[in-house]
C-alpha cells in the first residue's frame, strides 16, 4: 500500500468530520446507511477500494481478520434476533396498517408490482420481510462503514499508529481553521448583519441538508446561536469531542509556534463554544476539562497541571467575549458583566438539570419514556425501527400535555408510526436508545471494543505515562459520552478513534515491538 495515498485519504477522513450532514443530492444513503449522510462517506469508499485492491495484490492489508469476524458475526445476530422477536411481538400492526401507506417508503410499489403479475402476499407478511431486509440492510451497512471503517484503520497504521496521530493533528486543525472562518461571517450575522445573512442563505445550502425532518430542521439560519457548519449547534459539542483533544495534545507535547497555535485554536474555539449557548458543548467543555485534570492526577503527571491551569484560564477568556458580545448584542448597558455571567451560566449550563427549561420538557420526557419501554423489554428491545409507537404509549399524560410531544404524536397520527423523519423521534441519546431498541444485549455488544480499549489504554496511560495514549482515550471517551446528544454516529469521530487505539495498544511502538 502507498503510504503517501493512504495518508491522504486519512486526512480526508479526519477533515471531513465537521460536514455531519451534506445536501440531499450528493448523500450517499443507499450505499452508506448511516454515514451515508456525512462527506465522511467519500473518503471511506475510497479508501475501501483502494485498500481492498491492496490486499488483492499484497495480502497483507487485513491482518487479525478473524478477530474482526467472529465480533460482527455476534454484533450482527444480536441485533438480527433483537429485530425478528421484535416484530414477532410487535402490538401496533393495526395502527400501522391502518395509518398512510407512504409511510413505507418503496412497500407500496412493490406490492402494486407483485399483485400486477399476480403474486399475492400477505400484507402484514411482506411488511415484516420489509422491515426485516430493511434493518439488515442498515446492520450490515453499521458493521462495514463504522466498524469496518475502525477495523480498516487499525490495518492502515498497525506499525506506525504515531503517523496516525499526527495525521488527525492535521486534519482536525484544518477544520478548526475552516469553522473559524464561518464562524466570522455568522458571528456578523448573529449582531445583526443583514448582509452577512444573505451569504449564509447562499452558502448553507451547498454545506448541510435544509428542511429535512419535522418540516423545519435544520433551519437555512439558526437564530441567536452560533451553530457553524453543522445542522444545529449542540453538535458542536459532539465535534469538540475529538476536536479539543487532539489540539490538547500538540499544546501538551510540542513547543515553539505549534504550541502558540494549539493554544489560540483552544481560545478561539472556547469563545465559539460559548456562542453556540448549546448545553451540550458546555457540557462537554467542562466536562472534558474535568477529564483532563483526572487523568493527569491519575497518571501522577503533576507537571502537566500548569498547563491545564494556562487552559482553564484560555477557556474564561473566551467566555468574557462571548458576555461582550451578549452585552454588545442586547446594546444595553443596565447590566454587569457579573449578571450576565450569572444568567449566562443558568440558561446554558445548570439549565441541564432542570426539567422545565428551555427543551429539557421534552427531552427528559422522550428519555423516560424510551427507559419506560426499554425496562418492559429488557434482553432484545422492541427492535430497530418500531420504538415510536411503544414511545407514544409510554408517554404519562402529563408528558403528553407538553407541545413539542403534542407535536410528535400529530406527526405520528397523521403520517404514520413508521414513517422517517416525521414519527416520535429516538431518544436522543445512544444509550438508552440502543436499551430500548436492542436491549442490554444490544448495548453490550455495541460498547465492548470501546469500554475494551478504553481500559487498555488507561493502563497504558498509567505505566507509560505517554502523552498520545491520555489524549487518545480523552478523546474516545468523549466523544463516546457525546453519544448522550443524538448519537455516537452524529459524527464518524469515534471510529476513527476506536482504530487509531486499537493501533496504539495492538501494534508497533517506534522500537519496532508489538
Amino acid at each position: 500500500m502507498n503510504s503517501t495515498i493512504r495518508d491522504y485519504i486519512f486526512f480526508l477522513l479526519c477533515f471531513s468530520l465537521i460536514f455531519d450532514n451534506i445536501p440531499k443530492p450528493i448523500q450517499l444513503n443507499f450505499l452508506g446507511g448511516e454515514v451515508g449522510n456525512k462527506l465522511v462517506i467519500y473518503p471511506l469508499l475510497t479508501g475501501a477500494i483502494y485498500s481492498a485492491y491492496c490486499h488483492y495484490k499484497y495480502r497483507d492489508i487485513f491482518v487479525h481478520i478473524e478477530w474482526f469476524k467472529r465480533y460482527i458475526a455476534v454484533f450482527i445476530a444480536v441485533i438480527a434476533l433483537s429485530t425478528i422477536t421484535g416484530l414477532v411481538f410487535f402490538p401496533y400492526y393495526d395502527l400501522v396498517f391502518s395509518g398512510p401507506a407512504n409511510q413505507f417508503e418503496k412497500l407500496p410499489r412493490i406490492l402494486d408490482f407483485l399483485h400486477l403479475h399476480g403474486i399475492y402476499i400477505n400484507q402484514k407478511t411482506m411488511m415484516q420481510l420489509w422491515i426485516i431486509l430493511r434493518q439488515l440492510k442498515g446492520i450490515l451497512m453499521e458493521s462495514f462503514w463504522c466498524f469496518g471503517g475502525a477495523y480498516m484503520i487499525y490495518c492502515w497504521y498497525k506499525n506506525d499508529w504515531h503517523r496516525a496521530v499526527n495525521i488527525m493533528v492535521r486534519g482536525i486543525s484544518v477544520s478548526f481553521i475552516v469553522l473559524f472562518f464561518y464562524a466570522l461571517v455568522e458571528i456578523s450575522y448573529l449582531g445583526g448583519s443583514l448582509r452577512a445573512a444573505d451569504v449564509l442563505k447562499s452558502i448553507n445550502p451547498y454545506i448541510h441538508a435544509i428542511v429535512t425532518n419535522h418540516e423545519w430542521w435544520p433551519p437555512l439560519l439558526w437564530k441567536n446561536q452560533l451553530r457553524l457548519v453543522f445542522p444545529e449547534p449542540s453538535h458542536v459539542g459532539n465535534f469538540i469531542g475529538i476536536g479539543l483533544p487532539i489540539i490538547w495534545y500538540m499544546y501538551f507535547s510540542q513547543k515553539g509556534w505549534a504550541l502558540t497555535f494549539a493554544l489560540a485554536i483552544h481560545t478561539v474555539m472556547s469563545f465559539l463554544i460559548f456562542m453556540t449557548k448549546a448545553r451540550t458543548a458546555w457540557g462537554m467543555l467542562v466536562g472534558m476539562m474535568v477529564l483532563l485534570l483526572c487523568l493527569i492526577v491519575w497518571g501522577k503527571r503533576y507537571a502537566l497541571l500548569k498547563k491545564f491551569v494556562v487552559l482553564t484560564v484560555c477557556i474564561w477568556i473566551g467566555f468574557i467575549g462571548f458576555l461582550q458580545f451578549e452585552n454588545y448584542s442586547l446594546s444595553t448597558s443596565t447590566h454587569s458583566e457579573q449578571v450576565v455571567a450569572v444568567q449566562a451560566i443558568e440558561n446554558n449550563f445548570t439549565s441541564l438539570a432542570s426539567s422545565n427549561k428551555r427543551s429539557n420538557g421534552a427531552r427528559y420526557a422522550l428519555l423516560k419514556a424510551y427507559l419506560r419501554t426499554g425496562i418492559e423489554h429488557p434482553f432484545f428491545g422492541v427492535g430497530i425501527g418500531l420504538a415510536s409507537a411503544y414511545v407514544r404509549d409510554h408517554f404519562t399524560a402529563k408528558e403528553s400535555e407538553n407541545s413539542e410531544i403534542a407535536l410528535w404524536i400529530h406527526y405520528q397520527d397523521t403520517h404514520g408510526p413508521l414513517a422517517y423523519g416525521y414519527s416520535i423521534p429516538d431518544a436522543m441519546n445512544e444509550f438508552v436508545n440502543r436499551f430500548c431498541t436492542t436491549g442490554a444485549f444490544g448495548v453490550i455488544v455495541f460498547f465492548f471494543p470501546f469500554a475494551y480499549i478504553t481500559i487498555l489504554l488507561l493502563k497504558k496511560w498509567r505505566r507509560d505515562s505517554e502523552l498520545t495514549s491520555m489524549f487518545v482515550v480523552l478523546a474516545l471517551v468523549s466523544s463516546v459520552v457525546a453519544g448522550c446528544n443524538g448519537g455516537v454516529n452524529i459524527l464518524y469521530a469515534v471510529w476513527i478513534l476506536l482504530g487509531v487505539s486499537y493501533a496504539i495498544i495492538f501494534g508497533r511502538n517506534e522500537k519496532g515491538n508489538t
